[in-house]
């Protein structure tokens, strides 16, 4: 858990069913057992969340709720894109986190396909900015 109190980042990336979700959850229930807190979401669960509280002008309030955990575990970023609105909203996530607290995410998407996700080949090099620079990438190949 050392990632954690150091407030760094672990990646996984991969195709569909090579684990990265269950590496993951792994990792955040160690967490727990090591008395940190912990919230897991899936990143499309996460951004209807975020979307909704902006609209409700409580953008602010959920940002600083989320912000508060030790490690937050975002899954599947990349199956479905995010329009502005998504994309501003998880970039004032990352960024109210940033060297405070860690954050797993899970992607099937390389890097390099991160623009697509974001719509915005600037937002997603922002975003990547702040979750890279203190990470540690873990790349799975499939093998079937």
């Amino acid at each position: 858990m050392r990632f954690i109190h150091s407030a760094e980042n672990v990646v996984f990336l991969g195709p569909p069913g090579v684990g990265k979700s269950h590496l993951a959850t792994a990792l955040g229930i160690e967490a727990v057992k090591a008395g940190l807190t912990v919230y897991f979401t899936r990143a499309d669960t996460l951004i209807e969340k975020l979307k909704k509280a902006s609209r409700e002008d409580l953008l602010d309030g959920k940002l600083k709720t989320l912000a508060k955990y030790k490690l937050l575990i975002i899954d599947e970023m990349g199956y479905l894109p995010f329009d502005n609105e998504d994309a501003y909203c998880f970039f004032q996530l990352v960024s109210r986190r940033y060297e405070k607290n860690s954050i797993i995410l899970t992607s099937n998407k390389s890097y390099g396909e991160w623009g697509e996700i974001f719509s915005d080949h600037v937002i997603a090099a922002a975003v990547l900015d702040r979750i890279l620079h203190h990470c540690t990438t873990i790349n799975i190949k499939a093998h079937f």
